[in-house]
């Protein structure tokens, strides 16, 4: 039986409270824990009130089982591993769920399965439709590790210019992602960051919407002119190579992979602010070619002229999504934590959005979006918040549905786990700490044909920056002999330092992870056939088009394919510790349900199984742990 110490340095030792270590200094509300805990106490009670209005009484909380398994599924995104169930289940004390909180939101695993929601929502995938995307991959990664506040990475995506490669532009990607589909990104824009469904009226007027097609490109007047850098040496050099069929000569082969992986990832200018409307344009507000300004349709008005470009139109329209004054982009961040949190939106779907005055909870809403506000839109603070509230902890009522409550205020119900955490679940269960297992590598060097080239002698950053300045196609032809005589011979100027980082890139090639790691650190996405998109990971070619719904090929998976391999039959696999962990029959038993399904065996489950299933073989646990991994208890969230 452990005691309170040992929860406390089991669970919240890498997340000491802010307040123990800067009791000095006054704290800014998202560090706070006392300021967290209020905000958390704010929510209760506007969903008290809400219970109170429909005649209901407010449910009963979960168990410390099913809170365990819950709060580590939501906020990292696996099942807990034995040693952290032990912590939790075998002591008695009334802080040790805020003291679980702490250390989840204060874990490697948090940032982990954050950063599979943001590559989701922004469908970012390891290679564009030309060229490596690993830029703009690093961007996410990084700045969810340093939990950047989603206004500031709002702007930072939607304004972003200049070079892929440049060092710290990997928000380029956002716009690179969607090339020659401009308006396609503005419609996927619209409902990522302000819950507006507008694809409708980029071809007509909406019969079900609110928005005209005037409307919509008035809004793409801003993200207009979307152009390469530089692309015209380039050009005429491959137009030569082409007039003469060299494209696969040596030299050939290079300036394509030049095209793809740095002018192709290059977004000139910040907007010119104008648009011309479509030849098919039908309606009587404007004439087909007719050239328009930018104007937002909602929030802060802004407007660019119709009669010059604008330069920097995309600036303005990144301040004007992520602007304090936009009520729908604070109201579809709140929206979209809650469903993470709680399974579902104060309103569904999250991308449409609603005023909170026709909402189920109008006074929660605002509350809310002036707590995301107050937190400077840190959406880890957010959902710290979240989980530490009652509501978070609720038991399923099926009489709160019948009185019209939502699902949403009314404990999370029964939910198959998204791919990536049943693979992450799996994971534990092979390595007990999936955290510390191997990360993804980014880096900018030059990597040609799969083998690093020039070594440290030059970045990727540096040939953009190199290519991108000449002027003319002799000068470019010239450059590109030199850089190909320079990969294949070496231009003997490597120094000291050179030769190391040289050895360092040979030694680490970036890249994603392989075999057993989180899938956050695996390639985005995982190719056809692995566990993860059998599971419905989303390929992230389109919005929400990942699916946790169940078919033929995942019970294959769990019988005898992945799950058999990695877990069941693996003697290395974390699982098999609680074997080691326990003196007895009955407490190896306890501790595989630890381990697995995250609670301790009812007594008639122990009386059975001591009955009929364990003979103290290893065989016999074997199939317990086969049978476990197999149940829906083991696949769904409660």
């Amino acid at each position: 039986m452990m005691n309170k110490s040992m929860l406390m340095s089991s669970l919240a030792a890498i997340a000491l409270l802010p307040g123990q270590l800067l009791a000095q200094k006054p704290l800014a509300p998202k560090d706070d824990p006392e300021f967290l805990k209020k905000s958390a106490l704010m929510v209760d009670r506007h969903v008290a009130s809400l219970y109170k209005t429909k005649k209901l009484p407010v449910p009963d909380v979960v168990d410390d089982p099913t809170f365990l398994r819950r709060s580590f599924l939501v906020a990292a995104g696996r099942i807990p591993n034995l040693e952290e169930a032990r912590a939790f289940l075998e002591i008695e004390d009334s802080d040790k769920r805020e003291a679980l909180v702490t250390y989840l939101m204060g874990s490697d695993g948090y940032r982990s399965h954050m950063t599979n929601w943001v590559l989701d929502i922004l469908r970012a995938q390891d290679n564009f439709d030309r060229g490596d995307a690993a830029p703009y991959l690093e961007f996410v990664h990084s700045s969810v590790a340093e939990n950047k506040p989603w206004d500031v990475m709002t702007r930072e995506l939607l304004a972003s210019k200049g070079a892929l490669w440049s060092e710290g532009n990997g928000a380029v990607g956002y716009f690179v992602r969607d090339k020659g589909m401009e308006l396609d990104n503005l419609s996927n824009t619209m409902r990522i960051f302000t819950g507006t469904r507008m694809e409708c009226a980029q071809c007509h007027d909406d019969p079900f919407g609110e928005y005209e097609r005037m409307d919509f490109y008035h809004l793409a007047a801003f993200v207009s002119g979307q152009r390469e850098i530089n692309r015209g040496p380039w050009d005429q050099v491959w137009r030569e190579v082409r007039d003469a069929k060299e494209e696969r000569s040596e030299f050939g082969e290079l300036m394509r992979w030049l095209g793809d992986n740095i002018h192709y990832a290059t977004l000139g200018g910040g907007g010119n602010g104008r648009i011309k409307l479509p030849n098919d344009y039908q309606y009587r507000d404007g004439d087909p070619g007719e050239m328009i300004g930018g104007k937002t349709p909602f929030g802060d008005r802004k407007r660019t002229s119709d009669r010059k470009d604008a330069g920097d139109s995309r600036a303005t329209f990144a301040e004007w999504i992520s602007s304090t004054d936009n009520p729908r982009f604070n109201a579809t961040i709140v929206n979209r934590m809650w469903q993470r949190v709680m399974g579902r939106g104060i309103w569904e779907p999250v991308d449409e959005y609603k005023e909170p005055e026709d909402t189920v909870a109008p006074a929660l809403v605002k509350d809310l979006v002036k707590l995301m506000q107050t937190l400077e839109y840190d959406v880890k603070a957010f959902q710290n918040v979240l989980l530490l509230t009652r509501t978070f902890q609720f038991a399923a009522n099926p009489q709160a549905f019948d009185a019209g409550v939502p699902q949403s205020f009314n404990g999370r119900q029964l939910e198959r786990m998204t791919a990536e955490q049943v693979w992450d679940s799996m994971v534990t269960l092979v390595k007990g700490n999936p955290d510390a297992l191997p990360k993804r590598k980014f880096g900018n060097g030059i990597y040609y044909n799969g083998k690093n080239v020039l070594g440290g002698e030059k970045t990727m950053a540096e040939l953009a920056e190199e290519l991108l300045a000449i002027k003319s196609a002799g000068e470019y032809r010239q450059y590109v002999n030199e850089l190909l005589k320079n990969m294949k011979y070496g231009s003997g100027k490597k120094d000291k330092k050179m030769e190391s980082m040289d050895m360092m890139a040979r030694a680490g090639r970036p890249g994603p992870a392989n075999g057993m790691a989180r899938a956050s650190e695996l390639a985005s996405p995982a190719p056809e056939g692995h566990f993860l998109r059998q599971f419905g990971q989303s390929d992230r070619i389109l919005l929400d088009s990942a699916t946790n719904e169940a078919n033929m090929a995942q019970v294959l998976s769990l019988m005898n394919g992945h799950v058999e391999k990695m877990v069941v039959s693996n003697d290395n696999s974390a699982l098999y510790k609680a074997l080691e962990a326990g003196s007895s029959d009955r407490d190896k038993v306890r501790y595989l349900y630890y381990a697995v399904l995250g609670r301790p065996p009812s007594d008639d489950e122990m009386k059975l199984l001591m009955r009929d299933v364990i003979d103290g073989t290893d065989g016999s646990y074997r199939n317990l742990a086969s049978a476990l991994l197999s149940t829906h208890e083991f696949l769904f969230i409660q």
